[in-house]
C-alpha cells in the first residue's frame, strides 16, 4: 500500500527516485575506479564498484527524501535535547567523512586514514555542534 508522506510524496515515487539515483552514482563510481585503478580489467572493477555502491547510495537518497516527523520526548530537559541533537548530528557527520575516506581510498588506491582522526572529528563536531545550539537557543 502506497503511503503518502508530509511533501505529498509517496513511498514508491521515493523509492523510485532512490533507485535510479543509486544506479547513477553507482554507475558513477564505477566508471571512476575503472580509470583510475589498473589491478583487475576495468570491465570486472567497474562492476564490482557499481554493485557495491548501488545500495548504499539508493539508501542514502531514499533517507534524504523522507520528510517524516518524529516528535521529541517531553519528559527530556533543553539540555539533553541539545546533547542529543549535537551527537546525532556529529555522528552522522563521522559517518559520513569515514565513508568519503574509505570510497576515496578504496578508488584512488591509497593508503588509509587512522582511526584517531575520526575520534577526534566525532568529539570536535558534537562540541561545536553544542556550543551553537547553547548559543542560539539559550
Amino acid at each position: 500500500m502506497d503511503t503518502i508522506t508530509d511533501t505529498g510524496r509517496s513511498t514508491a515515487t521515493r523509492w523510485t527516485i532512490a533507485g535510479v539515483a543509486g544506479l547513477l552514482g553507482a554507475c558513477a563510481v564505477g566508471g571512476v575506479a575503472a580509470a583510475v585503478r589498473d589491478d583487475a580489467p576495468d570491465s570486472v572493477t567497474f562492476a564490482v564498484f557499481a554493485v557495491m555502491t548501488l545500495p548504499f547510495v539508493a539508501a542514502l537518497v531514499a533517507i534524504a527524501l523522507d520528510r517524516t516527523e518524529h516528535p521529541e520526548r517531553a519528559e527530556d530537559s533543553i539540555e539533553s535535547q541539545w546533547t542529543t541533537r549535537a551527537s546525532s548530528g556529529a555522528f552522522y557527520d563521522t559517518i559520513i567523512a569515514m565513508g568519503l575516506a574509505t570510497f576515496a581510498t578504496s578508488v584512488l588506491d591509497t593508503a588509509s586514514l587512522p582511526l584517531w582522526l575520526f575520534v577526534l572529528l566525532g568529539l570536535a563536531d558534537m562540541t561545536v555542534r553544542l556550543v551553537l545550539l547553547q548559543r542560539r537557543e539559550g
